[in-house]
Parts: structure tokens; sequence; C-alpha cells
């Protein structure tokens, strides 16, 4: 009777510190900000991030969904002439106001530090109310069920290695690692703009996009502008591919575009240092891909009235004109236009892989089946496109967010390629990477064992393109994010990889 007692309570004990636990810890979720006048400087993202890295701490938390959320906190930034109205509201779940704060200032100069004082505001005003809502009954408590935690928290990782200089990381073995000098490479100066996407196509040209237009550069001393051309300002270019050249030299390039909430896509003619447009308002998402690592060609996919990637993925090829299709490639769960390739085992049998939507690498039997998923995240991207969210009344946003992935590439000899960004911030809708490596992985026949990584970099990779013939990387760095005062800087860097 005694022992019993003694073990009643001890839960009884423990049930009431995990309550006081969980009292004292707020989880927020920070809403898109409105703008106006109209966000010319994806301001709106901006202060959305700053919020929320400001808000965390001291009992507070971010999560990436309102259905997680405690409060709901959303903001809003007016400017009328020199002057700007930075206000923030926080409502509890049940929609009643429980916070509020506002900082008005002159210029750009006094934005962050406005920002800085409207999340001290809302973060103690928060965490007071809290404190006056009375926990719940211990008696009223349900059932204290046991939860086996998530199979990627069970795993222990080996520490990592320290940096070396070489280029090209190695794994023999889970027990030996060397270092491959490999091809030094090459780096351009500092090209002015957040850059976001890169073609190329066996020459040493190399075509960029950013939210002006498409650049064409070529590789001298350093990287010279040759053409361009501009897109308008309500577009928003989600990625460029190449393909070619035809015999007489003609390079077809096929650049993805949203027009508000719609695919409005364009292809350029490049030949004789000229881009000439050959159709535009074209309904179709590009990207060109080496399938099993063979010959690289052009593939497309619609966009849904509700489905962000409708249907399977055809091969196109332009006819007259216009876009045919034909065979047309089952998609499984998660792969789209963008995020996914193809590959062969030894015995010839085909895997699809791709990624999943919380950035994880699947492969897939060739009947949709998934066989095989990473421990660790891979992938990683900044370039989005927003839709209105026919859930918003769950979701508690307008909009919702929907990143492009990262490509996947196989090469000659069955390798699956993909990048790996990391750093800094990356929370939800709102990402901020700072570093990055190319990771390689072979099939075991049961699952991709990593063979090789490049060095990490400390910029962010929006963009990457392989060369079979030369076993080279071009890739499309980011060097400094856009700020309220400056337009960022970019770099692209060629890397041999064996």
């Amino acid at each position: 009777m005694k022992r019993s007692l003694v073990v009643a309570l001890i839960l009884l004990g423990a049930l009431i510190v995990a309550t006081a636990a969980s009292a004292g810890t707020i989880r927020a979720y920070i809403a898109d900000f409105t703008v106006s006048p109209a966000d010319t400087a994806n301001l709106k993202a901006t202060l959305q991030r700053l919020l929320a890295t400001r808000i965390s701490g001291d009992g507070l938390v971010t999560v990436d969904t309102p259905a997680e959320a405690d409060v709901i906190v959303s903001g809003s930034y007016t400017a009328l002439g020199k002057m700007f109205s930075l206000d923030a509201i926080a409502r509890n779940a049940s929609g009643k106001q429980v916070a509020a704060a506002f900082e008005q200032g002159e210029g750009m100069d006094a934005l962050i530090p406005a920002l800085g004082k409207v999340s001290a505001k809302l973060k103690g005003d928060l965490v007071q109310h809290s404190a006056a809502v009375p926990a719940a009954s211990v008696q009223a408590a349900p059932p204290v069920v046991a939860v086996k935690a998530p199979v990627s928290d069970q795993i222990i990782k080996a520490p990592a290695k320290a940096p070396v200089s070489d280029q090209i990381i190695k794994a023999q073995s889970a027990s030996e690692i060397v270092h491959s000098e490999g091809t030094p490479g090459w780096s351009s100066q500092r090209i002015s703009g957040v850059l976001s996407s890169i073609a190329t196509w066996g020459t040493k040209d190399i075509l960029v996009a950013d939210n002006g237009g498409i650049h064409l550069y070529r590789p001298g001393k350093n990287l010279a502008i040759i053409t361009e051309a501009a897109i308008p300002d309500r577009m928003k270019i989600l990625g460029v591919d190449a393909v070619g050249p035809e015999a007489n030299g003609r390079v077809l390039v096929f650049v993805t575009i949203m027009d508000r909430e719609t695919i409005s896509s364009r292809i350029y003619a490049l030949q004789n240092d000229t881009l000439k447009l050959v159709a535009e308002d074209v309904p179709y998402m590009f990207r060109s891909l080496a399938l099993y690592g063979g010959a690289k060609r052009l593939y497309a996919q619609q966009m849904g009235r509700n489905e962000d990637f409708f249907g399977d993925v055809y091969e196109a090829a332009i006819v007259d004109g216009g876009v045919k299709l034909s065979n047309p490639i089952k998609m499984p769960r998660y792969a789209n236009i963008f995020n996914f390739n193809m590959f062969r085992d030894e015995s010839g049998k085909s895997y699809l892989t791709a990624f999943s939507d919380s950035g994880y690498l699947l492969v897939y039997s060739d009947s949709g089946e998934e066989l095989w998923r990473s421990s660790d995240k891979l992938g990683g991207s900044e370039t989005y496109f927003q839709r209105k969210d026919a859930d918003e009344r769950n979701t508690g946003t307008p909009f919702r967010t929907r990143f492009i992935d990262q490509r996947i590439v196989v090469t000659e000899k069955g390798e699956v390629m993909v990048p790996q960004n990391s750093g800094f911030f990356v929370l939800g809708n709102m990402r901020s990477y700072s570093k990055y490596s190319i990771v390689s992985f072979t099939w075991n026949g049961s699952s991709l064992e990593e063979s090789w990584r490049t060095k990490q970099s400390q910029n962010y990779l929006a963009d990457f393109a392989y060369h079979p013939a030369s076993r080279e990387l071009t890739l499309l760095e980011v060097a400094q994010k856009g700020t309220f005062g400056g337009k960022g800087g970019s770099v692209v860097r060629v890397l041999g990889v064996e």
C-alpha cells in the first residue's frame, strides 16, 4: 500500500512538473506581413523572418504551422512619405487579441531598431499574459501515453571531421576517409545582385537568372556580360534551362515563369550572341534532365487549378512553334518536375529519386513504392512561389508558399549528386541558408551510400549544373543576401570532381 502511494505521488509530481514546463513555453506562429505600398523589395518575407528570430527565446518559441501554435502573430508595415508605422498583433487560438505593439520611424535605417522594440514588447506582454492564465487542473489532465521518439531522434551521428583544404572528401569505407586534391577549380568576380538559377549547355557560356530577367555571361579573365532579356516586374523566374546547341549553333532557352498565380513561361532562341523570344505565356514548367546519366532532354509539367504540380511529367519538344508532349513519367508522392531524377542499378533495374517536402532524399521503386529515405536533410532552396490558400481558415494565411527544390543529378557513372544547403536560419517558410556542400551517393542495392562530398563553402548554393564530358560542376553561389540598402552579390564557381 505504501509503495503504491509513493508511486502515485511520484507520477503526480511528474505531471505537475510537466504541466508547469508546458505552461512556461509559448509557441508562436509568425504569419505573413502585409506591406503597403506594394512589396517591391521582398520586405514582407524579410520582416517575417526578422521578427521570428528576435521574438524567440526566454520562454517563447516559434513553430512552423498555425496548428502547433498557442498564439498567431500578424504584422503590418505601412509607409507614408518618409515615415513608416510597424504594427504587430498576437491572438490566441480562439482569435482573441492577447498582445499588441507598434513603432514609428523615418527611413530604412530606423526599421530594424523599430522591429526589435516591437518584438521585445510583444514577447514581454505574451509572457506576462501566459503567467496570468491559471494552469489546467491536474485532475483534468489527459492520461499519459508513452510515445516512441522519431527514428531520426534516436540516431547518434559520428562527430564531423575537421575541415580540410582539399576540394573533395572521398569516403573509402566507414572507418577510412582520404582526401583527393581534385581540380582546384575557378571562381568568377563578384556579380551584383542575388542570382537564383543557372543553365549551361556544354560550352563555356553561362546563362543566369534573377528577378529582372536572364543574362548571358562568357568567361575570360572575368565573366563578361554578352546579352540579356528582361521580364516584367510582376513576373518571377522559377528556373532557367537550356537545350542544345543544334547543328546551326542555336540553343533553346526555357525560362519557367510565375505570373501572379499562373505559369507563363517563355522560350528564347540563343544564336549569334542574341536572345530572341520564340514563345511566351507557355503554360508549362520546364526542366532539362539527364535521366539515368544519359543525354540531357527537356521535360515539362503543368500546374493545376488547386495542385501546384499537376499530372505526369512529359518529355517535351518544340514542334511548329508549339510544345509537343510525349513519354509520360508518373510522379510518386512528393516528386515533381523540379526535384526528381532516375537511375539504374548494376542489373539494369530502374529507380526514381526525389526530395520530400521536408528535405529528405527518397528512393522509389519503378512501381512507386518508397524504398529508402535519407537520415539527413539535403537540398534546400530559397526560391519559391506563392498561391492563394483555399484552406486559409485552418492555416491562418491567405497564401501558401511552395519552394522550388534543388536539382538532382545522375551522372554517367550512376552517381546521384545533390546539394546540401544549411546554416543560419530555416523555419517553415522562412529560409536563409549560409553554407553548402555537394554530396555524391551510390546505390548499394538497398540504400544510397555517400561516396564523396565537396569541401563546405560559406555561401548559399542557389543552383548548379554538371558537365559529364569534363566531370565539372558549375556552381551558382550567393555570397551576400540582398538587404534594405544593397542588392547583394553572387559568384560562379567551376569545380572538377575527378
